[in-house]
């Protein structure tokens, strides 16, 4: 199946809105989102901006995304990325494609970047997965780094790619 990547923009607010919040996201410290989450990312320039940018992933023939990729901190050394995949699109290979995808657009559009990292919680399997599959190396565990909304912090693990590595495959 091909995917197409469709950046995010300001009139893409109601749909942010709606695709952040009929997921659940177990990995991510906010595991659940409503509107005004939303809204307030919105105004910080979480999505897009100067050091952000964020796109749609959709089915080459379809309306709705199945997938959101942002990459952030990209005036620093080591961009990083954000990925996901919609509660009923996963298991389907489309977070390695939107990996790759969003790894060959950061390495194109910012030249003087060298590398790109992300991080996941420990017993995020599948997303440890995508990292390698995409050739990101896992260069830390951070024990009890990563926050859980009423639970204790558990284990963060942090991988990056460099620019010659991408290339490379």
């Amino acid at each position: 199946m091909l995917f197409r990547f469709d950046p995010v923009v300001a009139s893409d607010a109601a749909l942010l809105g709606r695709f952040l919040s009929h997921s659940d996201w177990p990995y991510h410290v906010e595991q659940s989102v409503d509107e005004n989450w939303v809204r307030g990312r919105l105004e910080s320039g979480h999505f897009f901006g100067r050091d952000s940018r964020s796109f749609w992933v959709r089915a080459d023939d379809e309306e709705e995304p199945v997938g959101l990729v942002r990459a952030f901190d990209l005036e620093d050394l080591t961009p990083l990325i954000d990925l996901r995949i919609a509660s009923a699109a996963r298991g389907r290979g489309i977070g390695t494609t939107a990996l790759r995808g969003l790894t060959t657009w950061v390495f194109s559009e910012y030249p003087e970047t060298g590398r790109l990292g992300g991080y996941t919680r420990h017993d995020n399997v599948a997303m440890r997965r995508v990292f390698e599959k995409c050739g990101f190396l896992q260069e830390a565990q951070h024990r009890r780094a990563w926050r859980v909304a009423g639970g204790a912090p558990v284990d963060a693990v942090g991988y990056a790619i460099l620019r010659e590595e991408a290339e490379a495959m």
